[in-house]
């Protein structure tokens, strides 16, 4: 019989299957190993899963992905699954939370001790120095600094954490093997020394252009805050500060771009003059967030084109 983790891990790893597809599968058949189990004519009774997806379990391999699994953690990549321990819990939080994440580095910082830095990828010279400045603070202050990995501002957020010996982790569109931009490859291994990199993504998947987007859910989720340094009106950045609000995270911005000033008009707070002010401010909110974030299709922000 195909153990419990491995069939858990393969649905996971099934192209299309989301949470609501999982919940309905298993309240079907019982268990991973039940629906794995199951003939298509008995998974295509269940109402609520794709064609495809039915389609795709039927092509599933079991045996390249027990291989795939195995090569990966031989590369130092662990995994959890969403019913594990060592899942992130305010993943759990999302409608639309990952079914597997993976990671590479050290265990992954509490959500209450991470703030996320993000931006846009083309920043002002004031920008560039305040971002530095507030992640070596902020780290400094024993805060896991969370951003994407992408050119500009969160590169400046995380190379400004590892210089201060901090706590840095990145959020992939990507898999953990397919780094993007390729140029940040010495970053991303010095992330991993005293930090981490985390993708929902196989990690030999290359990057997508809507993972990039969606990946953001993920980074607000992490956080206790989401500092948005500049954004364009178009700016990538913005989807960070959409989730956020989605899910109850307080956003701050500084009012130096127009996507940053329409932020001010609408969801986000002026950034405080210093990073112990701002810690002073988030310390005293409530967390988990409340009202838990219940993201559906409608919820979602538009797709922006990347910068």
């Amino acid at each position: 019989m195909i153990p419990e983790r491995l069939a858990a891990a393969a649905l996971a790893l099934t192209e299309g299957m989301g949470w609501q597809s999982i919940t309905r599968l298993l309240a079907a058949f019982g268990s991973p190993q039940a629906i794995l189990a199951a003939t298509p004519e008995q998974r295509e009774r269940v109402r609520g899963v794709s064609a495809q997806v039915k389609a795709n379990l039927a092509r599933l391999d079991i045996r390249r992905i027990a291989a795939d699994l195995r090569r990966w953690r031989a590369e130092g990549i662990h995994y959890a699954l969403w019913h594990e321990a060592d899942y992130p819990p305010s993943f759990s939080r999302l409608a639309n939370r990952p079914l597997i994440v993976f990671w590479r580095g050290t265990a992954l910082p509490a959500s209450a001790q991470c703030i996320a830095i993000v931006g846009t990828r083309q920043p002002s010279a004031e920008t560039k120095q305040r971002t530095a400045a507030w992640s070596a603070a902020l780290a400094e202050r024993g805060w896991a600094i969370v951003s994407g990995l992408a050119r500009g501002v969160d590169s400046i957020a995380h190379s400004a954490a590892v210089a201060q010996r901090g706590c840095s982790g990145a959020v992939l569109g990507s898999g953990i093997l397919r780094i993007y931009p390729p140029e940040h490859v010495a970053l991303a291994a010095q992330l991993q020394r005293n930090g981490f990199l985390l993708s929902e993504y196989a990690p030999d998947q290359m990057v997508r252009s809507e993972w990039l987007m969606l990946r953001n859910r993920l980074i607000a989720a992490l956080c206790r805050a989401v500092l948005v340094m500049e954004a364009p009106a178009e700016s990538g950045a913005l989807h960070a500060a959409r989730f956020a609000h989605a899910q109850g995270i307080p956003i701050f911005a500084v009012p130096n771009s127009e996507g940053n000033l329409a932020l001010l008009t609408s969801i986000a707070q002026p950034l405080p003059e210093t990073p112990d002010e701002l810690l002073d401010v988030v310390l005293r909110l409530p967390y988990p967030p409340y009202p838990l974030e219940r993201m559906d299709s409608g919820a979602q922000p538009r797709l922006l084109p990347e910068e």
